[in-house]
């Protein structure tokens, strides 16, 4: 009696960004060589986004060390800082191209643990209608403790990390659904990226994946976590202005092109009212500015041309009506750096009422 030969692994598609990381970039590779994952099933795209930074040199340092225990390194040069959407989308372009089934991507400043990618694979092939598995996110320095358990959407288009500072041994093991899945530690069906697009590439840094994540689930496809695929994320919280722009305009862009109509009308005296309450939190922070740069943004015409392609391409895409996905959503920011008296005691009681109400009134 024969036995049937076994169906080959998934070829995997590894894409990393790079920017001012080159001290990072030795860990990154060292845990890449000891992954537990045949080598001739994957392939180490690099995107240089800081050509001149050093970064690029140490990872061909560090890739020539360990030429005989990694996979295949293919390094991509635009020449220029194309951003985190861009950059990525570079390389998922050439890996789906070259027909690999999976991308998988992380951080520059993360590593791989053995079974990382062997897990999200296998949690992944569960079903076909997966749009993206994240991986267990832990601290680098602590990886005892959680940096993200999967990520959550407020009803007003903020998004933040689940599960920030918990312990990694109260995770549970069984994969469950997420409302989106992390860009630092993320895989993804090729198949399904052909389907419902790539990152937004005007985002340029921050919300892209929240947005490609809001998207999937409008398509009928599944977020998912893979508790036992862990990856360690050497990670520093910003405040830096310049970050405030990219989140609140890029804010603004997602919830324009993925909420029906509709759902943006009722929402829009939320909407105004909170970005009143940010504009008094950015005048006392330091980040005033950034924040009316972003609003500014929106005075363009190519601005309202971006986001009406946007909500076609969703509404070619939409299976999901906007009732179910308000039920995934949420009214708190669960978040130690934005916790205090005022938001717990008086901002969030009006957003769950808000949410409820919202909830009760939206049947499309």
């Amino acid at each position: 009696m024969t036995t049937a030969p076994q169906k080959p692994l998934p070829r995997i598609a590894i894409i990393t960004v790079i920017y001012r990381c080159a001290s990072y970039l030795p860990g990154f590779m060292q845990s890449l060589a000891e992954v537990d994952y045949p080598r001739d099933r994957l392939e180490l795209h690099l995107v240089d986004n800081g050509p001149g930074d050093g970064s690029l040199e140490v990872a061909r340092t560090a890739a020539a060390s360990l030429a005989t225990r990694l996979p295949q390194v293919v390094i991509h040069e635009p020449g220029r800082n194309l951003g985190f959407a861009a950059g990525n989308n570079l390389a998922l372009r050439a890996a789906i191209a070259a027909g690999f089934d999976y991308c998988y991507l992380l951080n520059p400043d993360a590593t791989f643990e053995a079974a990382a990618l062997a897990e999200a694979v296998r949690v992944a092939g569960q079903s076909e209608r997966v749009g993206s598995v994240q991986s267990l996110l832990v601290l680098g320095d602590r990886p005892e403790v959680v940096n993200t358990s999967g990520n959550h959407i407020h009803f007003l288009g903020f998004g933040y990390v689940g599960g920030y500072q918990t312990l990694r041994q109260d995770v549970a093991l069984a994969p469950r659904d997420i409302t989106f899945s992390s860009g630092a530690c993320m895989l993804v069906p090729s198949a399904i990226l052909q389907e419902v697009g790539l990152f937004d590439e005007t985002l340029w840094l921050y919300h892209e994946d929240l947005d490609l994540g809001w998207r999937m689930r409008i398509a009928g496809y599944r977020n998912l976590l893979a508790p036992a695929s862990v990856c360690r994320h050497f990670y520093e919280f910003s405040r830096s202005a310049g970050k405030w722009y990219w989140m609140e305009r890029n804010r603004w862009i997602v919830l324009l092109k993925n909420y029906r109509l509709a759902t943006i009308l009722l929402l829009l005296p939320a909407l105004l009212a909170a970005d009143a309450g940010l504009l008094l939190m950015a005048a006392r922070g330091g980040w005033l500015g950034s924040k009316l740069r972003a609003l500014a943004w929106f005075m363009r015409p190519a601005a309202w041309a971006h986001v009406r392609r946007g909500r076609r391409a969703v509404a070619q895409l939409r299976k999901v009506p906007d009732r179910d996905l308000l039920q995934s959503f949420t009214a708190t920011i669960d978040f130690p750096e934005f916790r205090g008296a005022l938001v717990t005691g008086v901002v969030e009681p009006l957003w769950k009422l808000m949410l409820a109400i919202l909830r009760m009134l939206v049947r499309w």
